[in-house]
């Protein structure tokens, strides 16, 4: 009788989850290093997608990636707050709504502490901020799949997040938020109330719509009569309110505090309804124009299935932080009315994959699935798609490149 001595390698779940992490950082990067190198002329600075169009600090012009005829993207924006965290060199001039812009401080001051304040280490610092949250977006969602019964490959999925690609593409810090999001589904499920805690604080500090997960967790605690808990969870707005009356202060100096968002121009009957019947006109010809118009239609038509999913799944589900963030993230989408807002996928898909990713944990848990959960992914795929067309570029150039076109 022969007996096999060869031991059997057995990994925890938490090592698992971090091994297919690390997988979806490899991914991103392989991503970046391609289109950087078969499309942008081997300079990294054009992830900020820094348009020709609008001045730009001098200590960054020579070497910054400058798209032609454009007026650039957000990553910019962050790109000069990262470079200037505490408004002492004049960047913030640049910086178009400087007080909203600065105080989403998080992604943009790692970057800057990383670097250790050195200016030629930000942005590749900032770069590797964005990574990490990848990572840590990928490891949480990987660990909710394990618990729930599905596999942890599962965390691959953070790729898919619209707020992520646009991140991936122009490094803003929703993909930073998309990752914190899953990690306050991840610790209030697992009942680690300090992580809990650490992770709103983080959340607000990245984009002001982080409050409305400091605002899920109070309302439940509300409504279960446990007022001093839910006071507590309110507290983790406090690093943001100090932050924002020193920005105030700061930039009423300078002369660059920010405007009134342009989506409070109140249209009434329209919003992303009105989009949907009216998509905006590109200037392009052809199939290309129609293919264009008919994606957008297709998300926006994804993102009003998420808030119809939000509703109802906050009807069918036990009230938590998930269900009742997925809810106000569904308010909010209503509440905004301008139709402006709802022009460009980039702009909306990100701000709301919150709560694209909460319709979808809601009906994965394993304790409460709900039979046919995988609907709950299409609202997803169906904004991934419009993304994936403003991808598409890219992804021919990189295979221009790579048969040696």
């Amino acid at each position: 009788m022969s007996t096999n001595l060869t031991p059997k390698l057995r990994f925890s779940a938490t090592t698992v989850s971090l091994a297919w992490a690390i997988g979806a950082v490899a991914l991103l990067l392989l991503w970046q290093f391609l289109t950087v190198h078969y499309n942008r002329e081997k300079n990294w600075t054009a992830l900020f997608c820094t348009g020709e169009l609008r001045a730009i600090p001098p200590e960054l012009e020579a070497g910054t990636y400058r798209f032609p005829n454009t007026y650039g993207y957000d990553g910019e924006m962050y790109r000069y707050v990262a470079h200037d965290p505490f408004l002492q060199r004049g960047f913030a001039q640049y910086v178009d709504g400087a007080v909203p812009r600065y105080s989403r401080i998080l992604v943009p001051g790692l970057a800057f502490l990383a670097a250790g304040g050195r200016q030629d280490l930000i942005d590749g610092a900032y770069i590797a901020v964005v990574a990490v949250f990848v990572l840590l977006g990928a490891y949480w969602l990987s660990r909710w799949a394990s618990l729930s019964g599905f596999h942890p490959a599962c965390g691959l999925a953070f790729l898919l997040v619209p707020a992520t690609l646009v991140s991936m593409d122009r490094m803003t810090v929703d993909g930073a938020l998309a990752a914190l999001a899953i990690a306050v589904a991840w610790y209030s499920r697992i009942e680690s109330p300090v992580r809990l805690y650490t992770v709103l604080g983080m959340a607000c500090l990245t984009r002001e719509t982080g409050v409305i997960l400091v605002a899920a967790c109070c309302l439940v605690d509300m409504l279960a009569k446990r007022f001093r808990r839910a006071a507590t969870w309110a507290t983790a707005c406090l690093p943001l309110l100090g932050w924002y009356l020193f920005l105030r202060n700061k930039l009423a100096v300078t002369g660059t505090g920010g405007g009134v968002p342009r989506w409070t121009y109140k249209r009434l009957g329209v919003g992303i309804i009105g989009r949907l019947l009216h998509p905006i006109h590109y200037p392009f010809t052809g199939a290309l124009e129609v293919l264009t118009r008919s994606l957008d239609v297709v998300a926006l038509t994804g993102i009003l299935c998420a808030i119809a999913a939000a509703i109802i799944l906050l009807r069918r589900r036990p009230l938590g932080p998930v269900s009742i963030a997925a809810f106000l993230y569904a308010a909010l989408a209503i509440a905004l009315v301008n139709v402006n807002y709802w022009n460009w996928c980039y702009s909306y898909a990100r701000v709301f994959s919150p709560l694209l990713i909460f319709i979808a944990l809601q009906t994965t848990a394993s304790k409460h699935r709900i039979s046919g959960w995988w609907w709950t992914l299409a609202p997803t795929a169906l904004v991934d798609l419009r993304i994936g067309l403003q991808l598409g570029v890219q992804a021919l150039g990189i295979l221009r490149g790579l048969s040696g076109h």
